[in-house]
């Protein structure tokens, strides 16, 4: 049987004691103890969910077509600035 590759982006973050992996292509996510186990959960929460919308012959979304690296960066302000928070 022929495959083909599908690549998409996933971003990965600390949350608590877990890190949690989220693909917004397909708003799918998984978590883990690790990134790796964050990576590799969400891997087989990508194929699960790509797996269901072959067997109900629905579209799967077009892969990711770039790379991105997500960062963080840091700034200073003073401690009397008002901060909002979630």
């Amino acid at each position: 049987m022929e495959t083909t590759v599908l690549k998409y982006n996933c971003l990965i973050r600390k949350e608590g004691k877990y890190f949690v992996a989220y693909v917004p292509t397909l708003g799918v996510s998984d978590f883990g103890k690790t990134v790796d186990l964050a990576r590799s959960n969400i891997k087989s929460a990508i194929q699960c969910h790509v797996d269901g919308l072959i067997k109900t012959k629905s579209e799967i979304p077009f892969p990711d077509t770039q790379d991105y690296l997500v960062g963080q960066t840091e700034i200073t302000i003073p401690k009397s600035a008002k901060i909002a928070f979630c």
